[in-house]
């Protein structure tokens, strides 16, 4: 992983041809930071309407997919972070999902933490 400094005046990138970008396996991960299981989580979203007339009128089945590394299962919530930051700084981007609305968890890549594929439903 390369780590980019950003100056507080702008974002530049070092000047690189492809073939000086550094070749790092699919599979390999940094020996320091813990592994994640990478999920799919689907779930039935809360929505806000505007405009809704009548009872009846609503989206029952609005299901999202989420993406992203299993960092957290509870008994209440499901806790899924888009990014892990690097040196132990934690992660960013994480979505707490209410198990009672969650219709699947499907494990896309195990990790030390995780497990096989698995069903909330």
């Amino acid at each position: 992983m390369r780590v980019v400094r950003v100056p507080s005046d702008g974002f530049e990138l070092p000047e690189r041809s492809p073939s000086e970008a550094p070749r790092v396996p699919a599979d390999a991960a940094p020996e320091s930071e813990p592994d994640y299981a990478l999920v799919l989580v689907t779930w039935h979203d809360a929505w806000f309407d505007f405009d809704q007339q009548d009872p009846d009128d609503c989206r029952t089945d609005y299901l999202v997919r989420t993406v992203g590394f299993l960092v957290h299962e509870g008994p209440r919530f499901v806790s899924v972070a888009q990014e892990i930051l690097p040196d132990g700084d934690g992660f960013r981007a994480v979505t707490h999902i209410p198990r009672s609305i969650i219709d699947s968890i499907t494990t896309l890549s195990d990790g030390e933490r995780g497990g096989g594929p698995r069903n909330a439903g």
